[in-house]
């Protein structure tokens, strides 16, 4: 017998594991959470998956491979196959989007009650901050976020930070401070992780552990989501394969939370997208909608390796503590780019240059961009991966800004700073930047993404044929069917990605809570 629920969430990662837990506290509710990779209790989980002090790139991967959308150029693209999703593996930073993001978002997108000031309540409805306290900060939230978890700043972080202060950057204490948010200069990073151990804060640790014994919650592993199901234009249920036997389950109200990749493909096998790809792939189309799986935005850097010396550099050092933010020379977007310093960047895996060497590496990256990606399909199998081009560098605007990223982190590597803690460049000649066709060329074949995808199932009016969903996230044309995600964000935010799609999870269950 199938079995029926008021809610199936699709996707336990940064937003739909929200979504579930805040769900189920209403305990009339039944709600079923769909995961395609495994579920552990928090006492069993792999050290990797617990470890927060950088990603967990080994396991509980979905294993793609994202065209950069530069001749051809290949780059793995993590995704969490796990309960948490990339909750559970990504590098736990915890920056907020800022006031300008959401501006923009209702102002050129028509994205109505998604400013700031209505966001604000669902940061700090997720947040417990330990370290900075009033109107603009959550205290007791479920997610902790700290700026100082791993103990002292260790060398090659602090000589990064003198590095930027040399420069001119100011240092800043709370990149989350809503009233500073757009300010450039270099301080302590905020994670989302606890202090001395270092535990990675997933949502499936912050909401899902809490939940899960309720009687109304039931956790579905293991299950990968195949498409939708409908009754003429009403979402009825969702089919899900687990080792090629499929499934039916049924609801009132259908949530996909499957992220930037998985939800326009759950979508586009569901008969929900471009007509030439359900065309191309045979699917009956139950609504056309051209911009589900385009406006693919991701954050853009490239890798500028250094010697560390012995002594100031550690293979077990945590892999981000400061940060600095900047405004690209003419850009009217404050704060559109990024630096960081890896402490301690795998010389093999996406750079190719030989396994098992870790070295510190300015990482400058492009938090605006304007070059757009894609997802799309080959095939309607499920476990059949997504087809991704990032579209890299597209924009000629996006190489100048990421050119001068560049150039910023030649001038941080040769300051007394870093001059001291570092022994030179690795397979880099700072002489590119003073030739702009070196510098491409370099970004060419180094440019990684962040893995923060977004924008994929945008925000929208109906009248706007590339939105998909409209300001309380329902699917146009067509009832009973939500996205919440990354993909419903317009444009991406200037911060790393998994705080925002958190609260998205947060605002998207107030939403529903309130619809009934």
């Amino acid at each position: 017998m199938t079995e029926h629920f008021n809610d199936i969430v699709i996707g336990s990662g940064s937003a739909g594991a929200v979504v579930a837990a805040r769900l189920s506290e209403d305990s009339g509710r039944t709600v079923l959470l769909i995961e395609g990779g495994p579920d552990y209790r928090q006492a069993n989980l792999p050290a990797d998956v617990l470890d927060g002090t950088g990603p967990c790139t080994t396991s509980h991967d979905w294993g793609y491979q994202a065209d950069s959308g530069i001749g051809g150029r290949a780059v793995p693209y993590l995704r969490g196959r796990i309960l948490g999703g990339t909750s559970s593996i990504n590098t736990a930073m915890a920056l907020r989007g800022t006031h300008q993001d959401f501006a923009e978002w209702v102002g050129k997108y028509g994205a109505t009650n998604w400013s700031f000031e209505e966001l604000l309540p669902f940061f700090n409805k997720l947040e417990n901050d330990t370290e900075f306290h009033g109107a603009g900060h959550g205290a007791d939230g479920p997610i902790r976020i700290y700026r100082s978890p791993f103990g002292e700043v260790v060398p090659i972080q602090a000589a990064f930070e003198s590095a930027c202060v040399e420069l001119g950057y100011k240092r800043i204490d709370d990149f989350n401070n809503p009233d500073t948010d757009t300010q450039s200069g270099v301080g302590p990073c905020p994670f989302n992780v606890t202090p001395g151990e270092v535990v990675r804060q997933s949502t499936l640790i912050g909401y899902v552990e809490p939940s899960r014994d309720r009687p109304n919650l039931t956790i579905v592993a293991d299950h990968v989501a195949d498409r939708v199901l409908f009754s003429g234009e009403k979402a009825t249920g969702v089919v899900t394969s687990n080792g090629g036997v499929q499934i039916e389950f049924t609801a009132d109200r259908i949530i996909i939370s499957a992220g930037s990749i998985g939800t326009p493909a759950l979508l586009i096998r569901s008969g929900i997208g471009p007509i030439d790809q359900l065309e191309a792939l045979r699917v009956e189309p139950s609504v056309v909608r051209e911009g589900v799986g385009r406006n693919l935005r991701e954050h853009v850097f490239t890798p500028i390796i250094l010697r560390g010396l012995p002594e100031v550099c550690g293979a077990a050092d945590p892999n981000v503590q400061q940060i600095m933010r900047f405004t690209a020379t003419g850009s009217e977007e404050a704060n559109d780019m990024q630096m960081l310093m890896l402490s301690n960047l795998n010389m093999g895996g996406a750079l190719g240059r030989g396994g098992g060497e870790f070295m510190p590496a300015l990482y400058p990256g492009l938090q605006r961009p304007h070059s757009t990606g894609s997802v799309a399909l080959a095939s309607t199998d499920p476990e059949d991966a997504p087809i991704v081009n990032l579209g890299f560098l597209s924009d000629p605007w996006d190489r100048e800004r990421l050119a001068e990223g560049v150039r910023l982190a030649i001038d941080l590597a040769e300051t007394a700073a870093l001059g001291e803690a570092t022994d030179g460049f690795i397979d880099f000649d700072p002489e590119i930047a003073e030739h702009d066709d070196s510098i491409q060329e370099y970004l060419d074949a180094t440019v990684l993404p962040g893995f923060h995808a977004s924008g994929t199932a945008r925000i929208g009016t109906g009248e706007d044929p590339m939105a998909v969903v409209d300001g309380e996230l329902r699917v146009h044309g067509v009832s009973n069917l939500y996205v919440a995600d990354a993909s419903v964000m317009p444009n991406i935010v200037r911060a790393n990605t998994n705080i925002t799609t958190i609260m998205i999870g947060e605002r998207a269950a107030d939403i529903l809570r309130r619809l009934g």
